[in-house]
């Protein structure tokens, strides 16, 4: 009796695990949002989405949004109007994409 209460208790315990995981994969399949203005930077590290330190950052159209060295490390800036993908990638994750929107 009692190894079945195990069993179940190891159940439960892999499937909100499982949920956990589904739930944290699914939030991070779309980019991050972020609108800036020309000139403005985002620190990717600050903004908890990505676990630093990041490196090889990118952006898609680099008349939109460029990659850049912030004090407290790399980072995104406003160049001109439009959207454009960017992504930095993680040393103990997945690469992290976000849509920069700059007005």
């Amino acid at each position: 009796m009692r190894r079945l209460g195990h069993l179940a208790g190891i159940a439960l315990l892999s499937v909100t695990l499982v949920a956990t995981v589904e739930n944290g994969v699914a939030q991070q399949d779309e980019p991050f949002p972020v609108e800036l203005r020309a000139g403005e930077t985002f620190d990717i590290c600050s903004s908890g989405e990505i676990a630093c330190p990041a490196r090889a950052l990118i952006c898609d159209d680099p008349k939109v949004a460029a990659p850049v060295d912030l004090s407290g490390g790399p980072g995104f800036q406003g160049v001109g109007p439009g959207t454009t993908l960017c992504s930095a990638a993680s040393a103990v994750g997945p690469r992290r994409v976000f849509r920069i929107t700059v007005r």
